[in-house]
């Protein structure tokens, strides 16, 4: 990549980062159901084998009062959730995961200007903590093959909003570098993060995900 490109990108980043650190301050509003379901689960940062077993893909569950962030995340779920609300991404209810037991998720979409679908999900343990979050661009119709430049703005302040800015922003390279790979995986912390593509065949849709070692080990429902 051209270093023009990549300056670029990264000032792109940090804005969204930022425009997150003010947003998650604020009350999560009341989310609307929207018409997403897990019909579709994509793959997991789990993977122990090149072909990375499911994930959710549905919500979180809605938190307490008061939350708190979970010590993986930066952030509450809630906050999350409310801040793509407020960017004008529909949000389902809670649902039960149907991954891992006792865990609950909810999803948000919109889609952009230029037709593409933008997904977020949130994945929560019993006492409402973070144990994976992810995020997915759909190409537009038409759009076989997504672009990872027309995927990064949006995956990589996903990533600001799980981590915070000083950890999103460490990411960036490596998703900038791996974003369109079939699959590939890295570490921040206690957090395991990978990207991949829907299928080895099907590069029309691209994720991020950043799941923990309780939510990987926990037993299926």
């Amino acid at each position: 990549m051209v270093d023009s490109w990549h300056h670029q990108r990264v000032v792109s980043f940090l804005t969204v980062s930022a425009l997150i650190l003010g947003g998650c301050a604020s009350p999560s509003p009341t989310s609307s159901p929207a018409p997403s379901s897990d019909t579709s689960t994509p793959p997991s940062v789990a993977a122990a084998t090149s072909t990375p077993v499911a994930s959710e893909s549905a919500a979180a569950a809605t938190g307490s009062a008061a939350p708190t962030a979970s010590s993986d995340f930066a952030f509450p779920a809630d906050d999350v959730i409310a801040y793509y609300a407020s960017q004008g991404y529909s949000c389902t209810r809670s649902k039960p995961s149907t991954i891992a037991a006792g865990y609950s998720f909810r999803t948000c979409t919109r889609v952009d200007a230029a037709g593409r679908a933008l997904t977020i999900g949130v994945v929560t343990d019993p006492g409402g903590d973070l144990g994976d979050g992810f995020a997915s661009v759909q190409g537009k119709d038409g759009e076989a093959i997504l672009a990872p430049v027309d995927a990064l703005d949006s995956l990589s302040g996903f990533l600001g909003a799980m981590l915070g800015e000083k950890q999103g922003a460490g990411l960036l390279e490596w998703l900038a570098g791996h974003l369109g790979d079939v699959y590939d995986k890295t570490k921040v912390g206690p957090l395991k993060v990978a990207t991949y593509t829907e299928s080895d065949t099907d590069l029309s849709k691209l994720f991020v995900e950043l799941a923990n070692d309780a939510y990987l080990t926990a037993e299926a429902p």
